[in-house]
């Protein structure tokens, strides 16, 4: 790849720091969440919150240099502290991304703390312009309607449907991607997110159906009905969020 000579020292530091702070962040956002959730849990998931599989260390690598290839043409880069804050931010922001779409694959919950953190450091953002050109009052009503129009769909949905959607971590995760990526890109992050999640609940129900297991093809299973299947939304949030923010670029 050829890299402009202006922005060299920029990949290098990027390109090094980016993955270190999103693989670094990923233990102690895990402790922190499995912290504020341990008396939702049993012991035996706290347990497993508490491993950390390599695939997830690899995961939040590769994410966080995806963030790096769309952050990095549009970075000035002109000062040593805006890359490497710039590089942090990043690094961070793929880091918590993986870690609220792993608690809520193991567990269905999305710590506050983590979702919390999320909407800080997406407004924090706003002071080194990550990413480019998006207002401090786009990230604040992206946060507000993040949370409040989800929450809206979900009254509704248990108002007249009798069916609990979506939970209140939901809420949270789509308020900090709110903050990070402001009010304008929230439809293309739910549709992105609800597309997946519809597809994924598909997926998993004709694995049901066929009942394909490693040596086992030859038992049906019993899946849960199509229309009432429960998957976790938070995967669906983060994979919306990085789908536009690569198009953002």
């Amino acid at each position: 790849m050829l890299i402009p000579e202006s922005l060299s020292p920029s990949w290098l530091v990027w390109m090094v720091v980016t993955p270190a702070i999103a693989v670094l962040a990923l233990k102690p956002l895990a402790m922190i969440g499995r912290q504020s959730i341990l008396h939702w849990i049993s012991e035996e998931t706290a347990t497993r919150l508490n491993r950390i599989s390599a695939g997830w260390w690899l995961l939040s690598a590769i994410v966080s240099l995806l963030l790096l290839s769309v952050t990095l043409p549009a970075a000035t880069a002109d000062h040593p502290a805006a890359i490497l804050g710039g590089a942090c931010l990043t690094g961070v922001l793929a880091a918590l991304l993986i870690s609220l779409t792993r608690f809520d694959r193991l567990c269905r919950l999305l710590p506050d703390p983590l979702t919390g953190l999320l909407a800080a450091t997406g407004l924090l953002a706003y002071s080194l312009d990550l990413p480019v050109g998006l207002g401090l009052e786009d990230r604040l009503l992206g946060c507000l309607l993040g949370y409040g129009l989800l929450w809206l769909i979900a009254f509704l949905f248990e108002r007249f449907k009798g069916i609990e959607a979506m939970g209140r971590g939901d809420f949270a995760m789509s308020a900090g991607i709110g903050a990070w990526l402001g009010w304008q890109s929230l439809p293309m992050i739910w549709l992105i997110a609800s597309v997946s999640a519809i597809l994924l609940t598909a997926l998993l129900y004709l694995w049901g159906r066929i009942g394909l297991r490693p040596g086992r093809a030859d038992i049906v299973h019993s899946p849960q009905p199509f229309l009432s299947a429960q998957i976790p939304f938070g995967p669906a949030l983060a994979l919306g969020a990085v789908v536009t923010w690569v198009q953002l670029g």
